[in-house]
């Protein structure tokens, strides 16, 4: 795949209207009532007001109501009548005002069928008359108001009187939320956004879609904001068009000098405390800057903070402040921070901060504290911004520990492994060469994905180790390389009694890979208790200690759940945990989460949806070095891209994926995307012998859960004969309602019980799994037709067509081949799709041990339920169906 495509042609001026369902339903609402004539939307500048009311007011006009539109401004303002002037009646007299409005209600009444509605946008500038004209004409009930009011704008009293009219419906639009911004970026952008990018895009806006749309037009414009394979991609900080610099500039331009002071101040060192403000600018300047909606004033606990009110503010302020007056006001701060001492937590971090910037360099055992504070906030970047301005010096054992982990959280491997090296070369105690180890292991296990390697970096730390509570923690340590390694039931064995380890940072990370061990062998119940009592450590255990971010262990939760069939806590879950650890800048458990999220849209046969996530999994891993993932993540593309006939897009992902490190977690999984585009192409035959490889990988590294998942595929794609009894031998010893569901379905199709399939339907539904449970009915409904049961097949049908509908648009051998009005075999359509990719007879026969004969008995059977005659005809046959 490309790593970068050309930007699209994104619209420079009016974007389309997306989202804002509840606020058209509300305008629809008032419209329908008979007692309300007419809805008023307020809201800040470029939050969308004009556009909603816009698009409803078309919405109507296009319905057959009247029409008419004016945008009221400060000019027309001035003149009488002069927002309205082109709606009234030609040769109105308008020195006799009422009569002309007697007569220009009387025009509004008479002009044609349908309701009259009149569109003022900015109705706050309408000049009097035209308000007591609009007035008029709602009290005669000739027409109904579509209105836009700028939140906080003074108007004159008679817009003030038409504003609190008593049938008037008043509706507020606020700023976009996080997950209608996406939704606006994947409209204009053609494509799914990654989710991290689309959050800093609406950070940067503040929801406001002025803003958003200078900001994603200046992103394209600089290259910044670029498609990565499925998803679109922010690669630098959010900065908008020159436009946008002008209009924020203009904005700020009537503030005096002192609050000029104070706005730099903050664009600098955001947040200040009110204290820490006043004693350098008076508080009448900061009350001045809060009435005028240029700073915002909250209160944070015990203390009272000052922020700027829109994060461009600070770009803006900061990009015209000179070098020599950055410093100056830097070091005022400091001078100040220091004069009254550091009160709170992060108070060493952001003088740390300061004086890098203020001179490039700072007190050395300011910058281990200050690097300290942010590795607790997962700002790795902060991390090494800070001990790379550490003099050697004063460079420790534990600042190469911090270094080289920071280097490991953000995908730097080769950095890491050789920075950590070299601090175990330099280590004294156990503990030190534990601490060491774990690094070392995790970055070359869960980073690198060498399980080779970190299991042989185990080993040699263990060797150099006697203390027993140490080596305790090292069995720990194993158990987890074990069971993410391919042997989660010697690993589960070494995490016996991990609850029990006294050690915060040990314990959690051996509690989520218990987690893990225990739901990829079949052991969900388990897994999911422990995995919420997991959880609830993490959370308390990362007040205390540095570790992993909390939502790794949501991560291997979401996975136990669904390996139950419980896919509704499983989205929920991880949905949660996703946006934890975007939120925190957490890489790798967000990508992690992601290929979650796309691996339980596909278990639920939503085929869009986990195409995305897989998308936005393989985007991350690629971008940020997860390359433990890159196989599960591109194999899981493919498949999804495949089940959508989208066959272009899955070899172009596959066409890289030998290229990516092997690794055994969940071995199997990774052929999904090669068995799917095999059928894809019709080759249903070779797809099967894939994913049987694939599933006895799967028994022999004693991942249940992944053998039951992988023989399930096999049985979609023709052969649950030949994976019948092993799945109902996995079902006995996996727990949760998936693994008894896959049985039934995989006993129903092999022994081609109509009845039987729809019980499974019925069953697989009930979990989520809509797409299983459609291909269960399709295939009741082609056994059913097949046998002369025609009522009986429409009904089957009928239910197969309403579980797709959950599908978004997937399509499998299943549902093409069984729910047609003359339904082929399970062995006529694996000839008739291997014929149709140019196979012989002959070939054929090789392929599936049959005769020649037996395959032109088949060919003909198809050719009649096809209507056609040859075998050139046959491509385009099943392309119909």
């Amino acid at each position: 795949m490309s790593a970068r495509t050309p930007c699209p042609d994104v619209p420079q001026g009016r974007w389309p209207f997306v989202g804002r369902e509840a606020q058209t339903a509300m305008l629809r609402a008032a419209w329908h009532d008979p007692g309300c004539q007419g809805a008023i939307v307020y809201g800040d500048a470029g939050v969308g007001k004009s556009r909603l009311a816009e698009r409803f007011w078309e919405e109507l006009v296009a319905g057959g109501a009247r029409g008419g539109r004016t945008v009221a401004t400060a000019a027309a303002a001035t003149i009488p009548l002069g927002a309205v002037a082109h709606l009234l009646p030609p040769g109105l007299d308008l020195s006799d005002p009422p009569a002309a409005f007697r007569a220009a209600v009387q025009a509004f009444e008479t002009g044609g069928r349908g309701r009259f509605v009149m569109l003022v946008d900015d109705l706050h500038h309408l000049d009097a008359a035209s308000a007591t004209l609009v007035t008029q004409l709602l009290t005669a009930g000739v027409m109904f108001l579509v209105a836009t009011v700028r939140s906080g704008h003074a108007a004159v009293d008679a817009v003030l009187a038409l504003d609190q009219y008593d049938r008037m419906r008043r509706i507020d639009l606020t700023a976009l939320q996080p997950l209608e911004s996406e939704d606006v970026l994947s409209s204009v952008l053609g494509g799914s956004v990654e989710r991290r990018s689309s959050l800093e895009l609406h950070r940067a806006s503040n929801g406001n879609l002025l803003f958003l749309r200078e900001l994603v037009l200046g992103a394209l414009e600089r290259g910044d904001l670029a498609r990565h394979g499925e998803l679109w991609r922010l690669s630098g900080p959010p900065a908008g068009t020159r436009w946008l610099t002008e209009r924020i500039e203009d904005r700020l331009a009537a503030v005096d000098a002192l609050g000029r002071h104070a706005l730099q101040l903050l664009a600098l060192a955001e947040p200040l405390s009110v204290h820490d403000l006043t004693d350098q600018v008076p508080s009448a300047t900061v009350a001045g800057l809060e009435a005028a909606d240029l700073i915002h004033v909250q209160v944070d606990g015990r203390r009272t903070c000052v922020t700027l009110a829109h994060p461009l503010y600070g770009e803006v302020i900061g990009a015209q402040l000179p070098v020599v007056a950055r410093r100056g006001l830097l070091c005022g701060l400091l001078e100040r921070m220091k004069s009254r001492g550091t009160r709170r937590r992060e108070d060493a971090l952001r003088m740390a901060s300061w004086q890098l910037a203020a001179t490039g360099a700072a007190d050395p055992e300011l910058i281990i504290l200050a690097a300290g504070l942010a590795r607790h906030g997962h700002d790795y970047e902060q991390v090494l911004t800070l001990l790379q301005a550490l003099p050697d010096t004063h460079r420790s054992l534990s600042s190469r520990i911090l270094e080289g982990e920071a280097y490991y959280q953000l995908g730097r491997l080769g950095e890491a492994e050789q920075m950590l090296s070299h601090a175990y070369a330099l280590a004294r105690t156990d503990e030190q060469r534990l601490i060491i180890t774990v690094e070392r292991t995790q970055n070359l296990l869960w980073g690198a994905g060498k399980a080779e390697e970190a299991l042989k970096a185990h080993t040699d730390g263990r060797a150099v180790i006697s203390d027993p509570r140490l080596l305790a923690a090292l069995d720990i340590d194993q158990g987890a390389i074990h069971v993410i390694g391919g042997q989660p039931q010697a690993g589960l064995r070494l995490l016996e009694g991990v609850e029990e380890v006294p050690d915060d940072r040990v314990r959690t990370y051996g509690l989520g890979m218990r987690v893990l061990g225990l739901g990829s062998t079949g052991r969900t119940a388990e897994a999911i208790e422990l995995g919420q009592v997991a959880y609830e450590e993490h959370v308390r255990a990362s007040k205390g200690v540095v570790i992993q971010h909390p939502s790794a262990s949501l991560s291997a939760l979401s996975l136990a759940y669904a390996a139950a069939g419980d896919l509704e806590n499983a989205r929920r879950t991880a949905e949660r945990g996703h946006a934890s650890a975007v939120e925190a800048g957490a890489t790798q458990p967000a990508a992690w989460l992601a290929w979650g999220l796309g691996r339980i849209h596909w278990l639920a046969g939503r085929a869009a949806d986990s195409r995305r996530w897989y998308g936005e999994a393989f985007t991350v891993a690629r971008q940020q070095n997860v390359l433990i993932l890159l196989r599960l993540a591109a194999s899981g593309l493919a498949a999804a891209a495949a089940l959508t006939g989208d066959t272009e897009t899955a070899e172009s992902v596959h066409a890289d994926f030998d290229s990516y490190p092997e690794f055994p977690f969940l071995a199997g999984e990774d052929a999904l995307g090669r068995a799917w585009l095999l059928a894809a192409r019709g080759d249903l035959v070779a797809g099967r012998e894939v994913v049987l490889q694939a599933a006895a990988r799967a028994r022999a590294a004693e991942y249940s859960s992944s053998e039951l998942l992988l023989l399930t595929e096999a049985a979609r794609l023709g052969g649950a004969r030949q994976v019948r009894e092993r799945v109902a031998e996995l079902a006995g010893r996996c727990d949760g309602a998936f693994a008894g569901a896959r049985a039934d379905l995989v006993a129903a199709m092999a022994d081609r019980d109509a009845e039987a399939l729809l019980a499974a339907a019925e069953r697989l539904d009930s979990i989520g799994a809509h797409l299983l449970a459609a291909e269960a009915a399709a295939d009741a409904a082609g056994i059913l037709r097949g046998s002369g049961a025609a009522r009986a097949a429409t009904a089957a049908e009928a239910r197969a067509n309403r579980l797709t509908r959950n599908c978004q648009g997937a399509v499998t051998p299943l549902l093409a081949l069984t729910s047609a009005p003359t339904p082929l075999t399970q062995r006529e359509s694996e000839i008739a799709l291997l014929a149709a990719s140019g196979l012989s007879s002959k070939e054929i026969a090789g392929r599936l041990t049959l005769s020649v004969r037996t395959v032109d008995n088949h060919l003909r059977q198809v050719f009649t339920k096809l209507g056609i005659t040859t075998r050139r005809e046959l491509p385009d046959a099943l392309r119909r169906r």
